[in-house]
């Protein structure tokens, strides 16, 4: 119970922003949501599922979690990365949703 009033709310907060803050509305549906490339302790403390391929999800919703890795390497193979969103960990994500619009 003690998680779920505090690291829970936290955790779904962090990953909210992640996923979608800062990102494109545009006709691109590659650009409305982020990949976030966690690393090992990010993937077992805020992004367990590879809940950090968000972008992939976004494209191939109908896909099983523990696939979304192996889309990501395919579309960095066929360039298609160039077009999304992706950041190399979570608090890079927060310096930019936190930072002053220039």
């Amino acid at each position: 119970m003690l998680a779920m009033a505090t690291w829970l709310p936290l955790v779904t907060r962090i990953r909210n922003i992640a996923e979608h803050a800062c990102t494109s509305t545009g006709e691109d549906p590659f650009s409305h949501a982020r990949t976030t490339l966690a690393n090992p302790l990010e993937r077992l403390l805020i992004a367990p599922y590879w809940v950090n391929y968000h972008a992939e999800h976004h494209l191939f919703m109908y896909l099983p979690c523990y696939h979304l890795p192996e889309v990501h390497r395919i579309l960095v193979e066929k360039g298609l990365i160039k077009r999304m969103e992706v950041r190399p960990g979570y608090l890079d994500v927060m310096r930019i949703a936190t930072s002053r619009p220039l």
